[in-house]
């Protein structure tokens, strides 16, 4: 069974203050939304960001600073690139490396 995904709300959400606040991948521009830190996902576990294709959304941790910011970013966006670029069709090689990966 599919868990939902939390909404997030207006009130998670902080202002971006001079950071990054969308991105263009392909056809699409992708709004980038920093969100407070103490935001919890998916079985309870704590995120540094997240991609939701449906929304066009990337969601940062507002506590990141420097290097984690800009990792987690990119790593957001290479979601996006791999969704918007169909990369992740079933049994392709980028999800069967991802799923390696998680099980290793």
């Amino acid at each position: 069974m599919k868990k939902d995904k939390k909404k997030i709300t207006d009130s998670m959400v902080v202002p971006a203050n001079g950071r990054p606040e969308q991105v263009k991948v392909g056809y699409r521009t992708i709004k980038i939304k920093y969100v407070r830190p103490d935001f919890i996902m998916d079985d309870m576990m704590e995120s540094y960001g997240e991609y939701r294709a449906r929304e066009g959304v990337i969601y940062i941790q507002d506590a990141l600073v420097g290097q984690e910011r800009c990792n987690t970013t990119w790593h957001e966006i290479l979601h996006a690139i791999v969704y918007i670029y169909s990369l992740n069709q079933a049994n392709g090689d980028m999800l069967k490396k991802h799923l390696n990966d998680i099980d290793n």
